[in-house]
């Protein structure tokens, strides 16, 4: 649960650099038009990924971990998160969406709702950890790299509608 709190934390922490340095830039027309095309070009990069994401056939069982303190596991999540580059472009590419279609009240609301449901996600995937070890094989896993890439390849469709409707 405590690295489930240092993931939310970090991503919020993305949110929120990404949306303040994006949201300046975005009273200008053309620098809309390229950040939503920069960002379907992102998203597209990781449907791919996860369409073609290769599965271990093994250890996919729970690992035991060591008991740490709660500030530890905190530290852990966030920095686990916050340093693998690729969450800050999909954060990049979330962002740029949501800056070009929103409000800022709108924006916030969806943001705190979508790290809200990660960080409840991430909960219960690890109270349902011993359970799901018997569902998650490694076909159930690249059924869902599968539709996880599916659906970053049909938002970032629409980033690109965006950007054709705007030319």
């Amino acid at each position: 649960m405590f690295m489930a709190i240092g993931i939310a934390l970090s991503d919020a922490f993305y949110i929120t650099i990404t949306y303040l340095g994006i949201s300046q830039l975005t009273q200008n027309e053309k620098f809309n038009m390229w950040l939503g095309g920069i960002g379907g070009v992102i998203l597209v990069g990781f449907g791919i990924f996860y369409l073609f994401k290769p599965v271990p056939t093994t250890g996919l069982k729970q690992r035991h971990q060591e008991e740490t303190k709660w500030f530890q596991q905190i530290m852990k999540g966030f920095l686990l998160n916050g340093v693998n580059p690729f969450v800050l472009f999909f954060w990049i590419g979330i962002v740029s969406s949501v800056s070009l279609d929103y409000t800022s009240n709108e924006a916030v609301s969806f943001f705190v709702v979508l790290v809200a449901t990660v960080f409840i996600v991430d909960i219960l995937k690890s109270y349902f950890a011993v359970k799901l070890a018997q569902i998650v094989t490694p076909r159930f896993m690249k059924i869902m790299n599968r539709v996880v890439g599916v659906a970053l390849i049909l938002f970032s469709l629409r980033l690109f509608n965006f950007v054709v409707e705007g030319m």
